[in-house]
């Protein structure tokens, strides 16, 4: 039986492809704008280097071992590797741990498949979650964390969590920050940092809300009035046949609620370092 293609894992090797094209980098994570909130094209690979220097300037000291869990396109291990730690990295797609082998040769081990899938022995100084959290199970990967770290490792998770704000948001993604809360503080690890950037990355949002207006937005409507055109039976079969989920597709990307200013109200972007 042919095995099912995760969408998570085809999302990030089209992310990969689009950024190196259009934007000369293959960072797949939000930009870091401390200063400057305007998003561009042209600054995003930037923002993205400095959201990556903000992750390695949190490393602790004494830190060799790290396991990065949802490597992306292997960047940000190759940037701990050049620095002298020994990574290994964790992801579901082959296609994106083809591209990280390539850059990180026989350094390191690449594990593909899933963190709660991981089997090994190894334990790790650090395990670091670089927007990679949101896709793992909280309670089961927190319990696992726990598990493969020393005493005295550290778990560092930059990523975003859902706010608790009344009414539904337009955003998906994180999970719930109280939930999140709750489990940690109910097993052996102690905050060493919280640092809230979720201003310094909304811009990400904004950026990400013009390409999808300003250029998915006409492109869609050209191949609808293309397809009306020279096949329309076929686009009155689509349009049947895929009804709630181009209604789910036009409401969460096409309505222009993917904005900086809705990641503000309804997620919390955090910069979080724990000691076992």
């Amino acid at each position: 039986m042919t095995k099912k293609i995760d969408s998570k894992a085809i999302g990030l090797d089209i992310g990969l492809l689009i950024g190196r094209f259009f934007m000369n980098t293959e960072d797949l994570h939000y930009g870091y704008w401390p200063d400057d909130k305007t998003a561009t094209a042209q600054n995003f690979a930037e923002a993205q280097r400095r959201h990556s220097q903000l992750i390695i300037d949190h490393i602790p000291d004494g830190v060799k071992c790290i396991l990065d869990v949802g490597s992306g396109s292997g960047n940000l291990a190759k940037k701990l590797l050049d620095l002298g730690y020994e990574v290994d990295c964790v992801l579901p797609s082959e296609f994106l741990a083809e591209n990280i082998r390539k850059k990180l040769g026989d350094k390191g081990h690449v594990h593909v498949c899933g963190f709660e899938d991981l089997i090994t022995e190894q334990q790790y100084d650090l395990i670091l979650f670089s927007e990679s959290f949101q896709y793992v199970k909280l309670g089961f990967s927190i319990d696992k964390v726990v598990e493969m770290l020393p005493d005295g490792g550290y778990l560092l998770i930059c990523d975003f969590f859902k706010k608790n704000t009344p009414g539904k948001s337009p955003l998906g993604g994180g999970h719930k920050w109280t939930a999140f809360e709750k489990k940690i503080a109910s097993v052996p690890l102690t905050k060493m940092t919280d640092i809230d950037i979720t201003e310094e990355t909304a811009p990400t949002n904004d950026l990400l809300d013009k390409f999808v207006t300003q250029v998915l937005g006409p492109i869609k409507s050209m191949t609808g009035e293309y397809l009306d055109s020279n096949y329309p039976k076929l686009l009155r079969f689509m349009k049947w046949k895929y009804e709630k989920r181009l209604k789910k597709i036009n409401r969460v990307y096409f309505t222009g609620q993917q904005t900086g200013e809705n990641f503000i109200k309804y997620k919390t972007y955090r910069l979080l370092l724990f000691k076992k």
